[in-house]
């Protein structure tokens, strides 16, 4: 049950994470972000109990936890250049 051996669920999981992940421009930012952690809290618990009989759906939210950190430093590390 290696991380490579299950890397394309890994992947997957990151992709559908990524695009269920609310809009940065949206007026409703907040509530939907806290929607978004909370269905991913809700996933986790599942696919823990889920781990021993369907271990792919372990994987997939392993992808979407890597989805959350990257839509977190998304929204809060800015890079800006200077002239």
């Amino acid at each position: 049950m290696g991380l490579l051996t299950h890397g394309n669920i890994i992947l997957l999981g990151f992709i559908v994470w990524v695009c269920i992940a609310p809009k940065i421009n949206s007026p409703q930012y907040g509530e939907s972000f806290l929607a978004y952690m909370v269905a991913l809290l809700f996933s986790l618990t599942a696919s823990t109990e889920l781990m021993m009989v369907k271990p792919v759906a372990f994987f997939f939210t392993v992808g979407g936890v890597l989805a959350f950190c990257y839509i977190v430093a998304r929204r809060t590390i800015r890079i800006t250049f200077r002239k």
